[in-house]
């Protein structure tokens, strides 16, 4: 098996990255992997360009190791390079929600054996303007949280920094209002709220149940809309967000649909963040290509 591997060594906590080396040795001895080649991120790390080498090179497999950030950062690569190859995530990141769904392993066994299985699943692959996502994209409140957390603090605290800088946004953000305009299946929605997720799984912001009907390989969106409301009312619904029960709260809209278009009519230049990273700003038109990316999961995948 001929292996590329995009690793992200400042990521997370870095034990994953730490291990990679006894991984890679495990497997060439067992024959397993017969030509391995790894490269490290950096700052300003062409992803575009590291991807487009695999073209005609023949590629069996291309491994991201990192977080949320790193594998959006990937994706966007290999869509935009119409790479082919199965792609494997090993989440070595600060909250890593779809390694999470997927139930990717981050022990040295688990990785592997979950190599050495090459179960691949197609999954459904989106896109909101020009970004390319496969997790989240959200808008409004604490939705940049990701992107403001300074790496050295992800590193050091994990999920604690993104509470950490959770804690310092709200006052500034709790009593903005923002009205959204949703247009999906001939449908249109307008509605004043603090935050909405467009979803491809069921996990975001370290919540396993954020979107519990979703499915990453039924062609839809799930979109989840917190609508502005009083503030007791608003901590009872991120409370319900643990058991997936929000969905019913009336300060709450979820649907699902395959096109999707947003703006934001009261505020210019709000950011869209998408697994993590910068996504752009309103207006927002989504799309979702079903079963359109390959990935190798675990024998215990979830759907």
């Amino acid at each position: 098996m001929k292996v590329k591997i995009i690793n992200n060594p400042s990521s997370g906590t870095q034990t994953l990255q730490k291990n990679l080396e006894i991984i890679i040795g495990r497997l060439i001895l067992d024959n397993t992997l017969k030509e391995v080649d790894k490269v490290d991120t950096t700052i300003d790390f062409d992803y575009y360009g590291e991807v487009s080498k695999m073209k005609d090179q023949n590629y069996d497999l291309l491994i991201i190791v990192g977080g949320d950030g790193t594998v959006n950062n990937v994706i966007n690569a290999v869509a935009k390079n119409d790479i082919d190859v199965p792609l494997l995530i090993l989440p070595a990141g600060t909250v890593n929600d779809l390694g999470k769904y997927l139930n990717l392993p981050t022990s040295i066994e688990g990785v592997c054996s979950i190599i050495k299985n090459n179960t691949v699943k197609e999954i459904d692959l989106c896109k909101v303007n020009d970004k390319y996502f496969i997790n989240v994209a959200a808008s409004g409140l604490l939705a940049d949280i990701a992107i403001k957390t300074p790496v050295k603090s992800k590193t050091a605290f994990g999920s604690f920094a993104y509470y950490a800088q959770g804690i310092k946004e709200v006052p500034k953000q709790l009593f903005e209002t923002l009205k959204f305009k949703f247009e999906y299946d001939n449908e249109v929605l307008e509605t004043e709220a603090l935050l909405f997720l467009v979803l491809n799984s069921k996990s975001a912001g370290g919540f396993s149940n954020f979107a519990p009907k979703a499915d990453i390989t039924d062609g839809l969106f799930d979109v989840c809309i917190i609508k502005k409301s009083y503030p007791l009312n608003t901590a009872g619904v991120f409370l319900k967000i643990f058991s997936g029960e929000h969905i019913n709260d009336p300060n709450v809209v979820y649907l699902q649909a395959d096109n999707l278009k947003v703006d934001c009519l009261n505020k210019e230049n709000l950011l869209i963040d998408v697994d993590g990273e910068h996504g752009g700003t309103f207006p927002a038109t989504f799309e979702i290509k079903k079963k359109a990316l390959k990935v190798i999961v675990g024998v215990n995948d979830k759907k």
